[in-house]
């Protein structure tokens, strides 16, 4: 199941499933790296995806960035078969509670029994974030008689990062029942926790929440217009189709389109795959904003794009993303390239045949 989340890390957030990457620690903040994680050029489909999650493995042990590793857990969760999920269970004893708490969700979506012990382990963590991870995780393995306390943290704890990360869980959860302590966390200070409360309550069904959003995605601001429509997409309603097709064709900002062009994706529509192929090939970031410069918005562009051609699933996409994770030096945009083309691959709209031709072939 894929999922479109937000994960508080320290005091800023790592948005993931394609979205922005803003974080404030300096640690957290570190650009590229020493040398590229992925490998060599594929032959054939089957080269391609295998290349694609060795990349994605190789970046689950990236030393430099916590956020490269977050966003490969969420990759690998995505991976149809078996094959990544002890992957991500080493996770659990990563350094940092970001990677943990983001293993633990991952291992909680797919419902992985195997994980039973380090779930429980992860319940000591000393980290609350990790605990709330371990308290959604141990949710959806069956042990329910804990999940209560995902409240508490919601609405009581002290460190933003761990209330907006009891948002995003409860969310997840899938109980409708949420729906009412969520609403209470609408008028916590932190507009972040707002924010994540605000997707959590429309994931679950409140249609007060998908208006809210449906506001928010037409309020000429870029980063609230993503945010929101990234929400409205996570509920796989296709009453909001139009509402994405409108901002693929007319929203000024390129992150917008972009946005709207994977909910359309998701969607099993493909209007924004042009706009994509464009935005990957050939970004152009805004200059003038000192709080926002160039290579921070080429990267946004090329992650986003990157999920768009993923949700889409046309296979014909597939030599482009593959360039750009052969030739991009940044691990995330390789992440965001090697998702991409396990999505492309897995994607039920993926016409077996067009497999073979759309695949870059080298040699003779």
């Amino acid at each position: 199941m894929k999922r479109d989340c937000r994960l508080s890390i320290g005091h800023g957030q790592a948005q993931c499933r394609h979205a922005t990457v803003l974080l404030v620690g300096a640690l957290l903040t570190v650009l590229g790296c020493a040398q590229p994680i992925a490998s060599p050029p594929a032959r054939n489909p089957e080269q391609l995806r295998g290349r694609a999650v060795d990349c994605l493995k190789t970046a689950l042990r990236y030393p430099h960035n916590p956020v490269v590793r977050v966003e490969a857990i969420e990759a690998l969760q995505d991976v149809p078969d078996e094959s990544a999920l002890p992957w991500i269970r080493t996770a659990l004893m990563d350094e940092h509670p970001a990677v943990r708490f983001a293993a633990c969700v991952a291992l909680g979506e797919r419902r992985d029994s195997s994980a039973g012990s380090g779930i429980s382990h992860s319940l000591s963590d000393a980290d609350p974030s990790v605990r709330v991870g371990a308290l959604f995780a141990r949710h959806r393995l069956g042990q329910t008689d804990r999940t209560g306390e995902l409240a508490t943290y919601l609405l009581d704890h002290k460190d933003v990062a761990v209330r907006r990360n009891a948002a995003l869980v409860l969310g997840l959860l899938g109980e409708p029942g949420a729906i009412k302590v969520l609403a209470k966390a609408m008028k916590d200070a932190d507009r972040g926790v707002r924010h994540h409360a605000l997707e959590a309550m429309a994931r679950l069904g409140n249609r007060e929440a998908r208006q809210e959003l449906t506001f928010m995605s037409n309020t000429g601001v870029g980063s609230e217009e993503v945010f929101a429509i990234n929400a409205l997409a996570a509920t796989r309603d296709p009453a909001y189709a139009e509402t994405f097709r409108y901002k693929l064709a007319t929203a000024q900002h390129i992150e917008t389109r972009l946005a709207a062009g994977r909910a359309l994706g998701l969607l099993h529509n493909e209007e924004g795959y042009n706009a994509a192929i464009s935005a990957l090939r050939s970004p152009k970031p805004v200059p003038g904003d000192a709080n926002d410069p160039p290579a921070a918005q080429t990267l946004r562009i090329r992650q986003l794009a990157a999920g768009s051609l993923g949700a889409i699933g046309r296979p014909g996409a597939l030599a482009t993303v593959e360039q750009l994770l052969t030739t991009s030096p940044d691990p995330r945009v390789q992440v965001s390239a090697a998702r991409a083309i396990v999505d492309i691959l897995s994607s039920e709209n993926a016409d077996r045949s067009s497999l073979a031709t759309a695949a870059p072939r080298k040699g003779p």
